[in-house]
């Protein structure tokens, strides 16, 4: 397959790439696939909630469309440092077994930040991967380009900050073949199996591997649920400030 051209990396709109390279140690490269269809872990590893999530898997294409906003309670309500985060999107696909183009748009109070960022990876053995990642930032407009870039490295940080919340789990994660599942945690086996067909021959891909497969995960019990958990954090932390002074 070819991988498709990231025209804003040669528009001098856009930053440099923002690169990176580690190695995963006893994890298998299947542990960051799944990753695709955990819906769960933006709400406890990047603070957020996921209240659009979908999947779509064709031929050697995985798709990933989340919709966020913040949570309360992660949130600081007057940042020093910049306007406060409204939510944002994501659409994430691998082309292929090891490369994931990410087009992220970051909402904030003052205007949109687009970001994109480049995940790929390849096996050191069974149980070991080497992974890089870059990130491209949009640059501000109206402002100087020194500020811009200073302003876009900036929001690379951070997007950096939050992938690497993803590399801490697979640093730690233990592979399980049939794990025990219930319905939010979305379609694991189906996207494992799409991702088999690149560990077969050719002539062994199935169509189960390849044909169209949708799955939209309805998140309105869980974010309910979440509220709660966060009204619960931002209630206790009301009466930590008030005994305290």
């Amino acid at each position: 397959m070819t991988i498709p051209r990231i025209p804003q990396a040669a528009d001098p709109t856009w930053t440099d790439w923002n690169w990176t390279q580690i190695t995963i140690e006893g994890s298998h490269c299947r542990e960051i696939i799944d990753n695709v269809v955990d819906m769960a872990h933006f709400f406890y590893i990047h603070y957020a909630f996921p209240h659009y999530f979908k999947n779509v898997f064709e031929g050697q294409s995985a798709y990933q469309y989340m919709n966020g906003t913040g949570r309360e309670d992660i949130r600081a309500a007057s940042p020093k440092d910049g306007p406060v985060s409204l939510g944002t999107t994501s659409v994430a696909a691998y082309h292929g077994p090891s490369f994931m183009i990410d087009e992220l748009t970051y909402h904030y109070e003052d205007g949109d930040i687009d970001t994109i960022l480049i995940n790929c990876h390849y096996p050191v053995d069974e149980n070991n991967f080497v992974l890089m990642y870059g990130v491209i930032v949009a640059k501000k407009e109206g402002v100087a380009d020194q500020e811009a870039e200073a302003l876009a490295a900036q929001n690379a940080g951070f997007i950096k900050f939050g992938f690497e919340q993803d590399v801490a789990i697979w640093n730690n994660k233990a592979p399980i073949d049939n794990p025990l599942l219930c319905e939010e945690d979305g379609p694991v086996y189906q996207l494992r199996r799409w991702y088999q067909q690149f560990y077969v021959d050719v002539e062994d891909v199935t169509p189960e591997m390849v044909d169209r497969f949708e799955f939209e995960i309805d998140t309105t019990k869980p974010n309910e649920a979440w509220q709660v958990e966060v009204e619960a954090n931002l209630a206790a932390r009301a009466a930590l400030e008030t005994a305290s002074g």
